[in-house]
């Protein structure tokens, strides 16, 4: 049998969100940041942005790794357990995707017999980060139905934003020809 061919297709590029939706979104979300124990955690706009950095789950205030843009975490972004952690609702579904990761990951290593110390830690950041997004929930449930709705709308602006910050680059092809 002979296949269809198929024509090739190129990935759609990155949606980009504008200043403004990202400021607005921002702006809504800064109110409902919560520390590493899920208590709230409010802070204003320009420390939202300006004093913190996000890492994959939430945001982090560490002040030398947010001056390295990120890339500088003493206790090797174990974020959980860390008092500058500041996670907010938008993070909620990169969370929830981490826990279950790492419950993947203490199966493998009680199936490889690893020392206890290691299942200790991961069941540790289980019930860390379980601690934030159950809190997270109930405040976001507590919320009338029009404020969660901005707030999830807030929340996809921003995981937008974010998606979009790690675009590949242009790839130009230069073509040489031999000197006369």
């Amino acid at each position: 049998m002979r296949q269809a061919f198929r024509e090739f297709q190129y990935p759609s590029p990155p949606l980009t969100v504008s200043l403004k939706r990202k400021r607005d979104a921002v702006t809504k979300l800064s109110a409902h940041v919560v520390d590493n124990h899920g208590r709230p955690s409010p802070c204003s706009e320009s420390a939202y942005e300006l004093r913190s950095v996000a890492v994959p789950y939430g945001g982090c205030t560490e002040p030398s790794n947010v001056k390295a843009g990120g890339s500088s975490c003493p206790i090797r972004f174990q974020c959980a357990g860390c008092g500058y952690y500041r996670p907010d609702p938008s993070y909620l579904t990169a969370i929830e995707q981490h826990i279950n990761e790492l419950r993947a990951d203490r199966e493998t290593a009680q199936a490889m017999d690893a020392a206890e110390f290691v299942t200790t830690a991961l069941t540790a950041q289980i019930s860390a980060y379980e601690q934030v997004t159950d809190r997270m929930r109930r405040q976001l449930a507590a919320l009338p139905d029009a404020e969660r709705q901005e707030i999830e709308e807030a929340g996809a602006i921003l995981r937008k934003a974010r998606a979009g910050t790690h675009t590949l680059l242009p790839l130009t092809v230069i073509t040489r020809t031999k000197p006369a």
